[in-house]
C-alpha cells in the first residue's frame, strides 16, 4: 500500500456536531488551542454555546491586594474570548477563585452575555458585596442563577425571570423584601437555596418549588411557608428563629426528604412536644437531625415525635452535638417509657425503614435505646451504621458493643455497623 493511500485526515472529516461535542468537554482554554488542528477546526470554539470560566481558566488569585495587574490580565482575556465568539451562549460562569466582584470590568460583562440569550448564569466570587448591576435583571431567558459574595437588588423595571428554574445564592446581600418580590415573577422556580445570605426574615410562596435549602449563621431569622404544595426537599440548619413548626407541617402535604439543624429543632422545642404531628408525614421517606443533643429531652422527643408522625420512612439519620454531657434520668426514663410502650403495642412507625444512621455517637443509654427501638420495629431493616465520636474511650465503646449485640432483630437481613 503506498503511503498516499494510508494517510486519511481524519481530523479535518470529524461532523461539526462532533466537533461542538468535544470542544464542550474541554476547558474553554483548550478548546480555543484546537484552532490549530485543522482547518475545519479553526473557528468552532468561536461557537461553543456553554462558555466557563474557572480555575482551568487562570490561576487563583489573591484576594487581599488592590486591582492587580493579573486581574486585569484575566479580565482582559475573557473579553477577548466574548469578542470573538459569534453564537448565542446558554451557559456562562465566572468562578475563578481570588476573582472579586468589585474588578471595574465585570460589571460590562453581564449585559453582554444577557445580550447573547444566556440560559445557565453563575457569578461566585472569592469575597465583598459589590453591588451586580441592574443588567442582571434583564437576562430574560435564565432559566438557573447561582450568585456568590456580591449584592443583589431588582430595579423597579423588573418584569421577573419567567424561565427560571433554580436560583441559589450563596454570602449575597439583598434587600428585605428581594425574595418576596422575586417569588412572584418566576412561575417555574423549582429550586431555591439560601446560603448564608441577609439576616431576614423570609415568605416563601413558589406554587412550583420542589426543593428549598435554607442555612445561616444567625439565630434571628423566621421562614414561614405559603402555598408550596409540591416541595418535597427541605433542609434547614442552623440560624433559625422558633417558629411553630408542627403547624408548618400542615403546609408541607409533598414533604419528602427533611432535614433539620439543632437550632430549628432546639426552638420548635420550646412548650409541650405532641405525641404526633397534627399532620402525618405519609410522603416523608428520608429524614435527617444534625446536632441533636440526646441528652435535652424537648429535643428527644421532638425526635420521636418526627419518627411517630412518618409511617412510610425509610431511612433514618441523625447526627449528634458535642455535648458529653450524661443525659438525667428524666431524659432517660421518659424516652425508656415511651419508647417500650411503642414497642408492646407494635406501632407500625418503621415498617419500611431500610437505614438507620448515627453519628458522632457518644456511647449513651439513650442511643442504645433508640437503635434497640429500630431493631426491635423495623422489620424491613438492613443496616444500622454507627460512627462513634473521636474522643470516646475503649472502655465505653466495649461497653456499648457488649450490650449492643444483644439486641433482638424483627429483621432477619438487618447489619449493624460500628466504626
Amino acid at each position: 500500500m503506498e503511503l498516499g493511500e494510508s494517510t486519511v485526515d481524519r481530523i479535518s472529516n470529524v461532523p461539526a456536531n462532533v466537533i461542538e461535542h468535544i470542544l464542550m468537554l474541554l476547558p474553554i482554554k483548550d478548546a480555543g488551542r484546537t484552532s490549530i488542528l485543522s482547518r475545519n477546526w479553526r473557528h468552532h470554539w468561536r461557537s461553543i454555546p456553554q462558555l466557563v470560566f474557572d480555575g482551568s481558566f487562570a490561576p487563583p488569585l489573591p484576594s487581599t491586594e488592590p486591582y492587580l495587574p493579573d486581574e486585569k490580565k484575566v479580565m482582559m482575556d475573557i473579553y477577548e474570548a466574548l469578542l470573538l465568539h459569534d453564537g448565542p451562549v446558554t451557559k456562562f460562569e465566572l468562578s475563578i477563585p481570588g476573582l472579586r466582584e468589585d474588578c471595574p470590568r465585570i460589571c460590562k460583562l453581564i449585559p453582554h452575555v444577557g445580550s447573547k440569550g444566556v440560559q445557565e448564569l453563575a457569578l461566585r466570587f472569592s469575597v465583598g458585596q459589590t453591588k451586580l448591576p441592574s443588567s442582571l435583571f434583564t437576562a430574560c431567558h435564565l432559566t438557573v442563577l447561582k450568585l456568590q459574595h456580591c449584592s443583589v437588588g431588582a430595579p423597579s423595571s423588573f418584569v421577573g425571570f419567567r424561565k427560571l428554574v433554580v436560583l441559589e445564592l450563596e454570602h449575597v446581600i439583598m434587600p428585605e423584601d428581594f425574595l418576596q418580590k422575586l417569588q412572584p415573577e418566576c412561575p417555574l422556580l423549582e429550586e431555591l437555596r439560601v446560603l448564608y445570605c441577609s439576616d431576614q426574615n423570609y415568605d416563601i410562596e413558589a406554587p412550583s418549588l420542589k426543593v428549598l435549602l435554607f442555612h445561616n449563621h444567625v439565630s434571628n431569622t423566621v421562614i414561614s411557608f405559603n402555598n408550596v404544595p409540591v416541595l418535597s426537599v427541605l433542609s434547614i440548619l442552623d440560624g433559625w428563629r422558633y417558629t411553630d413548626w408542627f403547624k408548618t407541617f400542615a403546609s408541607l402535604p409533598a414533604i419528602r426528604q427533611l432535614t433539620f439543624g439543632i437550632h430549628s429543632l432546639q426552638f420548635s422545642a420550646k412548650g409541650n412536644v405532641p405525641y404526633k404531628l397534627p399532620t402525618i408525614l405519609y410522603q416523608l421517606k428520608f429524614l435527617e437531625v444534625t446536632r441533636l443533643l440526646l441528652d435535652n429531652l424537648p429535643q428527644a422527643q421532638v425526635l420521636i415525635c418526627l419518627i411517630m408522625s412518618s409511617p412510610n420512612l425509610q431511612k433514618l439519620s441523625i447526627r449528634l452535638g458535642t455535648n458529653n454531657a450524661q443525659p438525667s434520668s428524666e431524659v432517660m426514663g421518659s424516652l425508656q417509657e415511651l419508647l417500650e410502650a411503642e414497642e408492646r403495642q407494635g406501632i407500625c412507625c418503621l415498617q419500611l425503614l431500610e437505614e438507620f444512621n448515627i453519628q458522632d455517637s457518644q456511647g449513651t443509654q439513650v442511643e442504645l435505646d433508640l437503635v434497640r427501638f429500630v431493631l426491635a420495629t423495623a422489620p424491613q431493616l438492613r443496616m444500622i451504621l454507627i460512627k462513634r465520636a473521636v474522643n470516646l474511650s475503649s472502655d465505653k465503646v466495649l461497653g456499648f458493643l457488649n450490650e449492643l449485640v444483644s439486641y433482638k432483630r424483627i429483621s432477619k437481613d438487618a447489619e449493624v455497623k460500628y466504626v
